[in-house]
């Protein structure tokens, strides 16, 4: 556990207070730091191969470019060589025709003729053959055109499931890391007081690390009593406050006004823990207490010819006042009370001051 604010400090709301680790030891290590560095491992393995996978993708496409340019050169060479190899062919058909013609008329021998036509049969297979290797390359053209067509698509595709992975990774790091490390942070802006956990100590669940008192936020004593004050309890009633830090017979008594208080009982556990409680009653009350919240009218208490500020969490005492009479009123307060019946010899008598 580390702190990174001390006493008296003044805390921004979201400003970290501290760092707990909840990390167990085992022979090997750290459990959770073993965890995470796997996962960062398996996080850096994937982000190289993403790179290498780039790199690859640039040379094979490179690559398919090159093998694209290489047979449309070679289809246009084929096709002007069919162009050419036919015209060849059709002056070699009338070669052969005319020496067929003379050789019927006995001008030329039959083996010159054959020969014209031999020729002419030649050119025209070339010329079939030649078509055969034009379609052959326009097909490989097309196949190579259709890879590089889809080739980015695939490269996004596989770059895409690679990083699925590595979001899946990141995921399970912060998961772990919110497992080993818990963050604790200022819930409001205030200053810092009543530390209690320090750095490198065990903390249990549900301990109090510090206090934060909040920046101008009115200063209020909160009294618990028991059902045997709270008959008469109302709102602006007066309190005289006495601080335990400062005994009253020193120091006085500091005047102060009920502000609210609650309606039911308050059981121990829905009481802030490190709340100090003083129950004001002759007896315990199992069944819990009521909350009396009291505004001090001076916030802090002339000792020693100087003003005292009052502290958080200072156990205080008070003595509310629930009523008030006039002096004859209270000494005869016990005949005002008497209200009943006298039953004698079967007759009722009204028995009143």
């Amino acid at each position: 556990m580390s702190l990174a604010a001390s006493e008296g400090a003044s805390v921004l709301q979201g400003q970290e207070l501290y760092s707990i680790g909840s990390d167990t030891t085992t022979s090997l290590g750290e459990t959770q730091a073993l965890t995470i560095a796997q996962l960062r491992k398996q996080r850096d393995e994937l982000v190289a191969e993403i790179e290498r996978h780039q790199r690859l993708n640039l040379i094979e496409k490179s690559g398919l470019l090159k093998q694209s340019d290489g047979v449309s050169q070679e289809l246009e060479q084929t096709i002007t060589q069919i162009k050419t190899t036919e015209k060849y062919s059709i002056v070699l058909q009338d070669v052969s025709e005319k020496y067929s013609l003379l050789a019927k008329q006995h001008i030329v021998l039959e083996r010159q003729a054959f020969d014209r036509l031999e020729s002419f049969m030649r050119t025209t297979q070339d010329v079939e053959r030649l078509k055969r290797e034009a379609t052959q390359l326009k097909q490989r053209l097309a196949e190579i055109q259709a890879k590089l067509n889809g080739f980015d698509l695939r490269s996004l595709s596989i770059v895409s499931e690679i990083q699925r992975q590595i979001s899946v990774l990141d995921r399970d790091l912060g998961e772990v890391e919110a497992k080993r490390v818990v963050t604790v942070t200022a819930p409001r802006s205030g200053t810092i007081t009543g530390v209690l956990a320090q750095p490198g100590q065990f903390i249990a669940a549900g301990m109090s690390l510090l206090s934060i008192v909040p920046d101008d936020a009115p200063l209020e004593v909160q009294l618990f009593g028991s059902s045997s004050i709270i008959g008469f309890m109302r709102e602006n009633a007066a309190v005289m406050i006495r601080y335990a830090a400062f005994p009253y017979q020193k120091f006085g008594l500091y005047p102060g006004t009920v502000t609210s208080f609650s309606r039911t009982t308050l059981r121990p556990s829905d009481i802030e823990p490190g709340t100090p409680v003083t129950v004001q009653s002759a007896s315990p009350q199992p069944e819990g207490n009521y909350r009396i919240i009291v505004h001090p009218q001076y916030e802090s208490v002339m000792a020693y010819g100087k003003n005292e500020p009052i502290r958080p969490g200072m156990a205080v005492e008070a003595e509310v006042f629930l009523d008030s009479r006039r002096l004859y009123e209270w000494m005869f307060e016990p005949l005002f009370s008497i209200r009943g019946v006298l039953i004698k010899g079967g007759k009722s008598y009204e028995i009143s001051p």
